[in-house]
């Protein structure tokens, strides 16, 4: 498959708007041991990123060439400085970050291992963003607004519903599509089905399906999902991914990398589907595109990582497709 002209240069009817968390992520990986209370352990690496699902997605999306900016709050403060250069590096819009004054930025501790992760958050900022401090206006030229984190949303989860509605209504042609990434709080109540109904592709993860589907697995959980949104996606980790559109599945495994750090991955993922989607590739293709960006980004600190990621996958997406 040859791919479209200019497929990693940034035009105007590409562009992605994301809602959502932003924070950041301090990695500790290469981790000798679990955490025990009142036991050390020792990371070999250390590293500061952009974190939060939003956060990452957005920085992942705009490294791949797609024009994207991001709702959320950060603090006027070392760390909210530090997140919009770095989201600005890799080329998104920051202009509708929310800056507030005496306020700390969030952050997440990750302790990082090679089949899961820990994390800690302090996120008292994001917890406070509400549907109408959010402006509409600039949507103007989007094809996808994103929703990211809804467990850890507590100002929009009220509004929702409500800021989806005014979204559709106001740019009939904008998808939505939604992460909600984990509940802090273990509770995966079933009023997520109302907002699912509204939502046109739906990326979970395996642990996350089977929680609110009530399902015993995630090929059980993804059928009951896909009774509400058309498009279901559920990532597997190193096993790779299940998805369903309609009456058609799809599957296939993780793509064999050199690991170091598994934080981001399911976003890095979800970024590649949409950056496919936005090109007017197959899903199929949009998948494959999702497996290279979740496989490669493992391979770097971070969930946002370098720009030698991005050369790198973009390099790995070419030789794929064009080898066809």
């Amino acid at each position: 498959m040859i791919l479209p002209p200019g497929i990693f240069k940034r035009t105007m009817n590409k562009r992605c708007t994301v809602i959502g968390d932003l924070n950041i992520d301090f990695i500790l990986s290469g981790l000798k041991g679990l955490p025990e209370l009142g036991r050390e352990i020792i990371a070999n690496k250390y590293y500061l990123d952009i974190g939060g699902s939003g956060g990452i997605f957005s920085a992942a999306l705009s490294g791949l060439g797609i024009e994207t900016g991001i709702i959320s709050k950060t603090g006027d403060d070392f760390f909210g400085s530090f997140l919009i250069k770095k989201l600005e590096s890799f080329g998104a819009d920051t202009s509708n970050l929310i800056i507030e004054d005496n306020s700390d930025t969030g952050i997440t501790v990750n302790l990082s291992y090679e089949k899961d992760k820990f994390q800690i958050s302090s996120l008292k900022l994001i917890f406070s963003l509400e549907a109408g401090e959010i402006s509409l206006k600039d949507l103007k030229g989007t094809g996808i607004v994103h929703f990211t984190s809804y467990y850890v949303m507590n100002g929009l989860k009220k509004g929702y519903c409500g800021l989806i509605d005014s979204i559709r209504e106001k740019y009939k042609d904008i998808k939505i599509s939604m992460d909600t990434n984990d509940d802090p709080e273990n509770k995966w109540g079933d009023e997520i089905y109302k907002i699912l109904e509204k939502v046109d592709i739906f990326f979970t993860n395996e642990k996350e399906a089977i929680n609110i589907s009530k399902k015993s697995n995630a090929y059980d959980a993804m059928n009951k999902l896909s009774d509400h949104v058309d498009t279901v996606i559920v990532k597997l980790g190193p096993r790779g991914y299940i998805a369903r559109a309609g009456n058609r599945e799809y599957k296939d495994k993780a793509i064999q990398v050199a690991y170091k750090d598994s934080t981001g991955a399911g976003d890095n993922f979800n970024a590649g589907y949409i950056f496919g989607l936005l090109n007017g590739l197959s899903m199929s293709r949009c998948l494959d595109i999702a497996n290279i960006c979740g496989g490669i980004t493992t391979e770097y600190l971070g969930g946002a990582g370098n720009h030698a990621k991005f050369e790198k996958i973009k390099e790995k997406i070419k030789s794929q497709m064009e080898g066809e």
